[in-house]
C-alpha cells in the first residue's frame, strides 16, 4: 500500500509506430527487468494499470508489463493492506443497528399490549392475591389473540436481548488485531523494505573476518508491526541522506517486532562508531532504550535470540571471526548509545567484551594487537 510520501509519476513509453504504450508508474524503489530481446526500454517507475498479468500475494504485489510485446517488465512493491476489513466491519454495523432498531420496536410493543390488556382487564390487587396470580387471572381473562400478541413481542424482545448479548461477546472476542505479515519471519532484506539504491565505495574486505561488532540505538520511535519499522527505517535512511548525503549508518537493525532488518549490510563499512567503521559491524536497535527516561524501549527475546542467528550467519558466511566480541558504542566513544536497558542485555552473552579491550584503539592497531590472539 502507498504511503503519502511515496511520489506517483506515470510514464509512457513510445513504440516505433510513434502510438503511446500505456505503463504505469508507481515509484522509483521498482526495478524494470528487462528481457535480453530488444533494448531497455527507459522506464523508472511502475504502476498497476490496466496490466493483465497482477497478481496479489500476502506479502507482495508482482506485475507484468508486456512493451512493444518484446520487453517484459517486471516490478513488485510491498502489498500489506490490501485486504481491508471494512466490509466485515460495515457488516457488523448493520447488524447492531437492526438490533438495536427492533429492540426499540419489541420493547414499544410489549408495553403497548401490557397496558393495553392490563386497561382492559383492571382487577383490584387485593392485600392477599400475590402478584403471579394476578398476571395470570389477566392471562385468564384475556382473548386468545390477545394472549398471542403479547407471546409474540416478548419472544421478539427475548431474541433482540440475546442478539445484543451476543454480538456484543462477538466484538469484544474478536477485536481486530493488527495484522503484522512480513516477506520473510525475521530476515528482512533492502528490497524487502524498499530502501532507495546506494551505491557503497568502501568495504571492509581489508580486516574481514571482523572481530569487533558494535550495538547501538537509533533513538527513533519504536515499531512494533512490520510495516512499520519499514516505514520508519525509509524515514531514518531519507534523513541521513537528506541531512548527512550517506545512507542509512548501521549494517543492520533490529525492529521491536524482533525482526533484523538489512541496512548497509555485510562487508559494507558504516558510519555507527567514529574511528572503528572500518573495521567493525555496526547494529542499531529501533527505540530509545535509555533506563532512566520513561519512555523508553524493552528488550526482548525475540530481538537478542534474531540478533544471535544474524551473527552466527556472519560467522557461517566468513565476515565475523568465530571468536568475536560484542560491545555498546559508549564505551568506545562519547555517547549514550544504546543505552543502560540494551547494555544490560548484552553483558549476558558470552562474548561480550567486558574487558573493553578495543578503547582507543584504530583498526590497524586492533589488527596488530588481536588478530592472531584469540579473543575468548
Amino acid at each position: 500500500m502507498w504511503t503519502e510520501n511515496d511520489d506517483r509519476i506515470e510514464e509512457r513509453v513510445r513504440n516505433g509506430l510513434g502510438a503511446v504504450n500505456s505503463v504505469a508508474v508507481n515509484d522509483d524503489r521498482i526495478a524494470p527487468v528487462p528481457s535480453a530481446a530488444a533494448a531497455t526500454p527507459s522506464i523508472s517507475n511502475l504502476n498497476v494499470n490496466n496490466s493483465k498479468k497482477v497478481h496479489i500475494g500476502p506479502k507482495f504485489v508482482s506485475v507484468t508489463q508486456n512493451v512493444q510485446n518484446q520487453e517484459v517488465v517486471k516490478g513488485r512493491f510491498l502489498g500489506l493492506e490490501l485486504v481491508s476489513p471494512n466490509n466485515a466491519r460495515t457488516l457488523r454495523c448493520s447488524v447492531a443497528v437492526f438490533v438495536c432498531w427492533a429492540f426499540l420496536v419489541a420493547s414499544g410493543l410489549a408495553i403497548y399490549l401490557l397496558y393495553m390488556t392490563l386497561l382492559k382487564h383492571q382487577t383490584r390487587l387485593d392485600i392477599e392475591l400475590s402478584f403471579p396470580k394476578y398476571l395470570w387471572d389477566i392471562v385468564k381473562n384475556s382473548s386468545r389473540t390477545e394472549r398471542l400478541s403479547c407471546a409474540v413481542a416478548i419472544m421478539v424482545l427475548i431474541v433482540c436481548i440475546a442478539l445484543i448479548v451476543y454480538f456484543a461477546g462477538l466484538s469484544a472476542n474478536t477485536s481486530e488485531s493488527p495484522i503484522d505479515k512480513a516477506p520473510h519471519e525475521w530476515r528482512i532484506t533492502r528490497e524487502m523494505w524498499l530502501a532507495r539504491p546506494y551505491n557503497y565505495t568502501h568495504t571492509l574486505d581489508a580486516f574481514e573476518p571482523l572481530m569487533l561488532v558494535i550495538f547501538q540505538h537509533t533513538v527513533s520511535p519504536q515499531c512494533s508491526l512490520f510495516k512499520n519499522c519499514a516505514a520508519e527505517l525509509r524515514n531514518l535512511q531519507g534523513y541521513f541522506i537528506s541531512h548527512y548525503d550517506y545512507d542509512i549508518p548501521y549494517n543492520f537493525l533490529v525492529g521491536n517486532d524482533g525482526r533484523v532488518y538489512e541496512g548497509r549490510g555485510w562487508n559494507i563499512e558504516g558510519a555507527h562508531t567514529f574511528g572503528y567503521n572500518r573495521c567493525s559491524i555496526g547494529i542499531g536497535f529501533i527505540g530509545d532504550y535509555r533506563g532512566e527516561i520513561e519512555s523508553h524501549a524493552s528488550v526482548t527475546k525475540a530481538q537478542l535470540n534474531r540478533t544471535r542467528m544474524l551473527l552466527e550467519e556472519g560467522v557461517r558466511l566468513g565476515h565475523l571471526r568465530k571468536d568475536f566480541l560484542v560491545i555498546g558504542a559508549n564505551y568506545l566513544g562519547p555517547t549514550a548509545s544504546p543505552g543502560s536497558i540494551l547494555n544490560n542485555a548484552l553483558k549476558q552473552w558470552p562474548n561480550y567484551d567486558h574487558k573493553n579491550r578495543f578503547y582507543k584503539l584504530n583498526c590497524e592497531k586492533m589488527e596488530e594487537k588481536f588478530g592472531n590472539t584469540t579473543l575468548y
